[in-house]
């Protein structure tokens, strides 16, 4: 396995990522790095000296402190970037009020692309109103369509976690478990 770098090229595009101490940011940051990426983390004041941060640190992840409230340092944040990508989490206030600031935020840095926080099944296929958290990303769907910037969602499918390994679910009437990606007997 490629260890990470810990500078990257001159040329390598700037990626702006938001929520990277959480823990689909911080896997996002590791992955960006190894493959040479330039990345500029948003992170909350209070998280500024926690060991996620640190770790982002030594990976050569420039991490800088956002004030999700203020449209004005979210869009020095974005200065320069190729891209925004968004794993923030949350309700409301997070996935479409902090994430549409983030989204204006780009937009007047002239960032030519946003990723938001998506990272789910398909939740266009997902009847409106059966699902609070697929509504959240509905709605904060159709402010970005809306946006004079090119989008990209990541519609991964709603298992992820089984392929990470940071999950059990089992189906004893089949005589199976998935640990991880690693079947096993129901009984273990």
């Amino acid at each position: 396995m490629t260890e990470p770098t810990t500078s990257a090229p001159a040329d390598s595009p700037l990626i702006v990522l938001a929520g990277a101490t959480g823990a689909l940011g911080l896997l996002i940051a590791h992955h960006l790095r190894r493959r040479g990426a330039e990345v500029r983390a948003l992170v909350r004041p209070a998280s500024l000296s926690g060991a996620e941060a640190e770790s982002l640190r030594r990976q050569g992840v420039q991490v800088v402190a956002a004030d999700y409230g203020s449209g004005a340092d979210l869009t020095q944040a974005c200065q320069g970037a190729a891209c925004v990508v968004s794993a923030l989490n949350g309700l409301r206030d997070i996935m479409v009020e902090a994430q549409g600031r983030l989204l204006d935020a780009a937009v007047a840095a002239g960032v030519p692309r946003f990723i938001p926080s998506d990272f789910s099944a398909d939740f266009t296929r997902v009847p409106e109103g059966s699902n609070r958290n697929f509504d959240l990303r509905r709605e904060f769907a159709r402010r970005l369509d809306k946006a004079p910037i090119r989008a990209t969602s990541v519609l991964n499918g709603m298992f992820m976690d089984l392929l990470r390994g940071t999950r059990r679910w089992c189906w004893p009437a089949r005589g199976w478990c998935f640990i991880g990606a690693t079947p096993t007997s129901p009984s273990t």
